[in-house]
């Protein structure tokens, strides 16, 4: 496949978190190929592809759901594999596209990583109203479970959950699927507010929602059937081409389903 442009420069050598020459295959598939990226403490990052081109992949590798079978991660020039998981989860947390909330309810939810961490009560609560109040959600809702909540309100809660965690990297699958305009909008602003805090947070999101991502991200990663296509500067990126390049690829994802249906 033809690049849609030259990878960037290096954009920062102050990088939050980097993968070297990684690569992951499974027993039957080939998910990702020598990617090399290095993404830049406080930075807005969008990760772009079609379905089935290794974005979910490699961010479940940056917080280690998965390792890589070659290459190497680095958290401020620290391998991963050094770092215990469970800390490294709490510094780089990922909200998947579709969250559980594990049969709890919405408060206990939102409440539950901070009484692991055996915070007391005060800091808990503290810290959970001023993301109920940040977020806009309904107090009517800190009662009712996962059965009763719409996808676009468990997505929600999950991202709740995971700012009320402050990591120092926030990873999100597609959190804008199932949200109306509105909770978009807030979302993008609240994630840029807080990459410009005096410690700021790094966030990397996959979103199929390019009007939403080309204003708000000041960078572009590409991937395109586990390889990387494209790195660069928001500022440098012809939007238009990675619009028809998605279509193309949905085009083609689409009449490949349709292949494999036919009898």
């Amino acid at each position: 496949m033809q690049k849609v442009s030259e990878t960037s420069q290096i954009i920062s050598t102050d990088q939050a978190i980097a993968t070297s020459h990684v690569s992951y295959q499974t027993k039957f598939r080939t998910l990702l190929t020598d990617i090399s990226v290095a993404i830049a403490k406080g930075s807005k990052t969008a990760l772009i592809g079609a379905t089935g081109s290794g974005k979910t992949t490699l961010l479940r590798l940056l917080n280690r759901l998965i390792d890589p079978t070659a290459g190497k991660i680095f958290l401020h020039g620290q391998n991963i594999q050094e770092i215990s998981v469970q800390t490294l989860r709490r510094r780089v947390l990922l909200v998947p596209q579709e969250p559980s909330l594990l049969g709890m309810t919405v408060a206990e939810a939102i409440a539950y990583p901070l009484r692991l961490q055996n915070l007391a009560t005060s800091e808990i609560d503290a810290r959970s109203q001023k993301w109920l109040e940040k977020l806009q959600i309904d107090h009517k809702l800190l009662n009712r479970t996962e059965l009763e909540l719409s996808l676009g309100q468990r997505q929600w809660i999950a991202i709740a959950r995971a700012l009320i965690m402050e990591p120092e990297i926030l990873l999100l699958d597609e959190p804008t699927s199932a949200l109306d305009r509105g909770l978009s909008h807030l979302l993008l602003d609240t994630l840029t507010e807080l990459t410009q805090l005096p410690q700021p947070v790094t966030v990397v999101m996959i979103n199929h929602q390019l009007d939403l991502v080309q204003v708000w991200c000041d960078r572009l990663i590409c991937l395109h059937e586990g390889q990387l296509t494209q790195d660069t500067l928001a500022s440098l990126v012809n939007w238009q081409d990675i619009d028809d390049l998605l279509r193309r690829d949905l085009g083609r994802n689409s009449k490949k389903l349709d292949q494999n249906n036919e009898f």
